[in-house]
């Protein structure tokens, strides 16, 4: 590899290839199973470096190339769900960060505070892009990297996980921005570089300052005693497929294990207990046997209880749904999930590709519920998300501003095994407390199950394939941290900026080619001379 040319100003494709994918390989450690969250903050400096010396079409490879290898690392597990699909979802989600780079070729002509904002934004503005719609994913978000590392992670409440990753991705293009200089042998403005860097300090010491004032805040709220419980799939379900129904045998094993691990927790007075998603194995609104042996349980307790369960709507159509019960063993209240997963709860366009029945897809697709809703268990506000709406910001920040006092997350994870997606998914949860300004409950069937304070602290967890109660007293929060109030209005300002430093370039170069050296009009076509007769 030829790393610069004689004048240090260009970078051989090779080079450019080498340097996008090595950053996106060092990018997928910053995340579980290795979890080296500090390597985020460096991880990007050769992409962005090669960003900046590489040709066009070579940073254009380069980026997708990089992205490839970043998305294929950390979604490794989703082989699980055939090969083909972890190759079209490396490929799709890399091209987000093919276009990212091309953008980010066109800051060059920029001003070096312009072009740092200008990637640092554009970054954000492609992680935010990629995480909207019905096929939405928010899975390796820069932001999630640093749920280990507490004294960050309030950055996050008052600017979301993507402020979490605009000030990654800002010290990241600082860095590679003094080493472009240096092989360029151009000064760097200093001044500049100790900004960036002062930022990062003052976000760690403001960070601190949120912990303390937040303890404050907690001690002053009511509390309530919670459990979750985490059932496993341990004995004779540890090999189950979660394609297939269970048996009844199955069932009244799952029930055994839940009913004795409910009665554990209830030893200790909980105001309310939490059981996984998937839990119930038919509507309890349609079977009796379902319904007779829940209510046995919770009377029994004398707990308020969710439980993850299917349900049928008024034409026959499955939802995935989380159930509340009161004391009494009654059924009081229903949440349908919204934000369902494509392939996996859903096929997309069924009707219009029939070649999609050829493979291995659901026979009947799950309806979505029609909104995100606010449970009351007792004096408890709730709001439930289900599985695979945890990784999605704006719902935790509606639940919220509904009036929810604790966050509750429902899981069944066992589709992913023992792989690292658990983790991922654990780790999501954790900038999701922080944003929210709410403790969570998450309950995971196979795991990892947790207890979340909204500093981001872990202060009970259960591993994989571990059957477990988790127990904490939880503060009833109520106030909106500035992270829910702005909402979506963050992720769409970041877009916007994006935007504007890509357009900047191009208008400046258009206004300049306008212009004549000695700022007159600019001269018109030359007229002939006419001959003279």
């Amino acid at each position: 590899m030829r790393s610069a040319s004689r004048d240090g100003r260009s970078l051989s494709r090779r080079g450019t290839l080498v340097l996008c994918l090595l950053s996106g390989l060092l990018l997928s450690l910053a995340f579980p199973p290795a979890g080296l969250w500090w390597l985020a903050w460096v991880a990007l400096v050769p992409w962005m470096a090669a960003l900046r010396l590489g040709s066009r079409f070579g940073t254009f490879l380069g980026s997708w190339l990089g992205g490839i290898a970043f998305f294929g690392v950390l979604l490794s597990w989703l082989h699980l769900f055939g090969l083909s699909v972890w190759l079209l979802v490396t490929v799709l989600l890399g091209a987000y960060l093919a276009i990212w780079g091309v953008c980010v070729r066109r800051l060059g002509p920029l001003r070096p505070a312009a072009r740092l904002l200008g990637t640092a934004a554009l970054w954000c503005g492609v992680e935010w892009a990629r995480g909207l719609g019905t096929y939405g994913f928010t899975w390796g978000w820069l932001g999630y990297s640093q749920s280990p590392m507490l004294p960050f992670l309030p950055v996050a409440r008052y600017a979301g996980t993507l402020g979490l990753s605009f000030l990654i991705a800002l010290v990241n293009v600082s860095l590679a921005e003094i080493l472009v200089s240096l092989l360029r042998k151009t000064a760097f403005p200093a001044a500049l570089g100790r900004a960036v860097l002062g930022c990062a300090l003052a976000a760690a010491l403001l960070g601190g300052a949120s912990l303390r004032a937040r303890s404050r805040e907690a001690g002053q709220a009511p509390r309530v005693r919670v459990a979750v419980i985490q059932g496993s799939d341990h004995g004779p379900l540890a090999a189950k497929d979660v394609n297939v129904a269970l048996t009844s045998e199955e069932q009244a094993h799952t029930f055994e294990v839940y009913a004795s691990l409910t009665m554990t927790a209830a030893a200790q007075r909980p105001a309310l207990v939490v059981w996984p998603e998937s839990v119930l194995p038919s509507d309890p609104e349609d079977d009796p046997s379902v319904a007779a042996r829940v209510s046995a349980i919770v009377r029994r307790a004398n707990v308020w209880l969710l439980a993850g369960g299917p349900a049928t709507d008024a034409r026959g159509r499955p939802a995935n749904s989380a159930y509340l019960y009161a004391p009494t063993g009654n059924v009081v209240a229903r949440y349908d999930k919204v934000q369902l997963v494509p392939f996996g709860e859903y096929v997309p366009l069924r009707g219009r590709l029939p070649f999609l029945e050829r493979y291995h897809v659901r026979e009947q697709d799950f309806v979505a519920g029609v909104a995100h809703r606010v449970l009351q268990a007792g004096t408890i506000s709730l709001g439930p998300t289900i599985c695979f709406e945890s990784t999605f910001p704006d719902i935790s920040w509606e639940l919220v501003r509904k009036g929810a006092q604790v966050l509750v997350m429902i899981t069944n994870d066992s589709w992913f095994g023992r792989t690292a997606a658990a983790a991922q998914h654990r780790q999501i949860a954790v900038l999701r407390a922080v944003e929210s300004g709410r403790w969570v409950l998450r309950a995971a069937s196979t795991g990892i199950s947790s207890i979340i304070t909204p500093e981001g602290r872990i202060v009970e967890q259960a591993g994989l394939y571990q059957p477990a109660v988790l127990s904490a007293d939880v503060p009833l929060l109520t106030g909106q941290p500035v992270g829910v109030r702005l909402g979506p209005a963050l992720g769409w300002f970041m877009l916007t900026l994006a935007l504007v430093f890509v357009i900047a370039p191009a208008a400046a170069r258009r206004r300049g080619s306008a212009r004549p050296p000695d700022g007159g009009r600019p001269a018109g076509p030359r007229r002939r001379a006419r001959p003279i007769r």
